[in-house]
């Protein structure tokens, strides 16, 4: 036995000139293997492949809650870009590219464009959660409020790390973001800001540079604040469910568990949009994918950013689309339409 597998291991150098003797066996062989990996070489785009809809009365759960309204989030997919998906970018219709620099900012890297996403998606959450609950005259409070560096500036001259929650700045704590701008200018040459990192407080020297003219850290912060409501809210999106734009379905879904009217009527009511902690909807983008996924899943009635209206509008008449198309500034116009 022992015998033979050394005969064996032996006869591969033969093997293998008499193989590479033949050059039609070593191309067909190859090339194969080669124009796989060219395909697979990532590229400086994102590429979305379509639309779909996620169902909102499965994925929020309220104690004692009365309906379950058909409500639906509007959704592209989107994937880093690889020469495949590139290619097919110009020859599937459903297909679009971007550039990367049109979605992240600047070089920022992939990780911290996915924190940031995730970061928006929650926030987004709780904007909804505060704007359904105080619209339904339920009882919402503020848990938390944490201030939070999503994006640093590659020429910065900071100690500061994408995920920093900002503590004290000058040694003085903050409460609202014009206190950061207040004490930050009340500093000297060097900024020592505080900050909660891996459950440790530390202080950061930071220096100011010119961007556009203007002295700035050269970072961006975002304002998380958590609610508590009665009843409680539970939600079920896992980490591939992420992105702001659902935050107007979010909030119509949570409306809906909380009063005794049947806002939908027994009808489809799909969407997509921002929203704030005011009820403010905000623009988004992919409308030509949700809006062609709202078709497929014979939605009834489809909410858009008033600020994307036009593009929708255009859209919704080429494709002759069934649906009812309805621009909302606020959440008030969407819960106004649907009642009546």
């Amino acid at each position: 036995m022992i015998e033979e597998k050394h005969k064996k291991i032996k006869q591969v150098p033969k093997k293998l000139k008499e193989f590479f003797k033949n050059p039609k066996e070593v191309i067909s062989f190859f090339l194969p293997i080669i124009i796989a990996a060219i395909l697979l070489i990532p590229l400086p785009y994102y590429v979305k492949l379509g639309g779909g809809i996620i169902k909102l009365e499965n994925k929020i759960d309220i104690k004692e809650e009365g309906k379950n309204g058909h409500f639906g989030a509007l959704y592209v997919r989107e994937s880093k870009a690889v020469v495949l998906t590139y290619l097919l970018s110009y020859i599937v219709p459903s297909y679009d590219r971007e550039k990367q620099e049109e979605i992240t900012i600047n070089d920022e890297d992939k990780k911290n464009y996915d924190y940031r996403e995730k970061l928006y998606f929650t926030s987004s959450i709780d904007a909804a959660t505060k704007t359904a609950f105080e619209k339904a005259g339920k009882e919402v409070k503020i848990s938390s409020s944490k201030f939070l560096i999503i994006y640093i500036d590659k020429d910065s001259k900071t100690e500061l790390k994408v995920g920093d929650e900002i503590v004290k700045v000058n040694d003085k704590n903050i409460s609202t973001y014009d206190d950061i701008v207040k004490y930050i200018k009340e500093s000297g040459d060097t900024i020592p800001i505080t900050v909660k990192r891996n459950n440790k407080e530390i202080i950061t020297n930071n220096k100011l540079i010119k961007i556009n003219g203007e002295e700035k850290l050269g970072i961006v912060i975002s304002n998380e604040i958590k609610y508590t409501s009665n009843p409680e809210v539970k939600l079920k999106f896992n980490g591939k469910e992420a992105g702001p734009s659902g935050g107007l379905m979010i909030a119509l879904t949570i409306y809906d568990k909380l009063v005794k009217e049947d806002i939908t009527k027994g009808r489809l009511v799909v969407g997509t949009g921002t929203i704030d902690i005011n009820g403010n909807v905000g623009e988004i983008g992919g409308v030509k994918h949700k809006l062609l996924a709202a078709s497929k899943k014979k939605a009834d009635i489809v909410f858009v950013p008033f600020d994307n209206y036009k593009e929708a509008k255009t859209i919704y008449d080429k494709n002759d689309y069934k649906f009812v198309l309805v621009p909302v500034k606020t959440f008030d116009d969407a819960i106004n339409y649907l009642k009546k």
